[in-house]
């Protein structure tokens, strides 16, 4: 990962959480609008806004991420708005579920903090996981915000395809301002559908 671990658990120790702003994203309220709640599972899910979110809204809740600091807060938030959510510290590598369990993911800012080096893994990894025709959400950044040494991977929509198209049909990729508690981000909103398994 670009921002490994130990930076992780630092920030989410000290409160210093750029990307966390309190409140589901944009793209993801959208989404569930306009969706029927199912079995979801939010990927790096910090602090549990968005997972929290879902459940709120009527879903069937899994969250995992990295860091056992964020989880911890995770936590904390669910029980203070008293919603029971499936959270787990570990890998969005290596999972620790079942073959086919979601119907929906959400990756909100996950892939693009991965080594290039894991992607083809990640994919095969959130793929196995999705019951065919499940949706998959990601927001990223895109190529078109200037680099910065802050900045993890600035994703193109060819790297996408890339990536995805093996296992997913790329529904949708939108240009969209990525809100930041200092400043707003150049990124994509891309909607998938899980590939039917043959």
């Amino acid at each position: 990962m670009i921002y490994d671990k130990g930076i992780l658990e630092r920030l989410y120790h000290e409160r210093d959480i750029p990307w966390d702003l309190g409140k589901p994203y944009k793209q993801l309220v959208d989404y569930v609008n306009e969706n029927s709640p199912c079995r979801a599972l939010d990927v790096g899910c910090g602090t549990g806004t968005d997972a929290i979110f879902l459940k709120q809204r009527g879903f069937d809740v899994s969250a995992i991420d990295i860091s056992g600091e964020a989880i911890k807060i995770a936590k904390s938030k669910a029980r203070k708005e008293r919603v029971n959510i499936d959270f787990k510290v570990g890998d969005v590598l290596d999972m620790p579920f079942g073959n086919e369990t979601f119907e929906f993911v959400n990756d909100n800012g996950c892939f693009h903090l991965l080594d290039k080096l894991v992607w083809k893994k990640f994919v095969e990894e959130v793929a196995r996981v999705m019951k065919s025709k499940a949706r998959y959400l990601m927001k990223c950044f895109s190529d078109k915000e200037p680099p910065s040494p802050k900045i993890p991977y600035r994703l193109s929509q060819e790297t996408i395809q890339q990536y995805f198209s093996p296992r997913f049909d790329i529904l949708y990729i939108k240009d969209i301002q990525i809100e930041g508690k200092y400043r707003n981000h150049k990124g994509y909103s891309c909607l998938m559908e899980r590939l039917e398994f043959h």
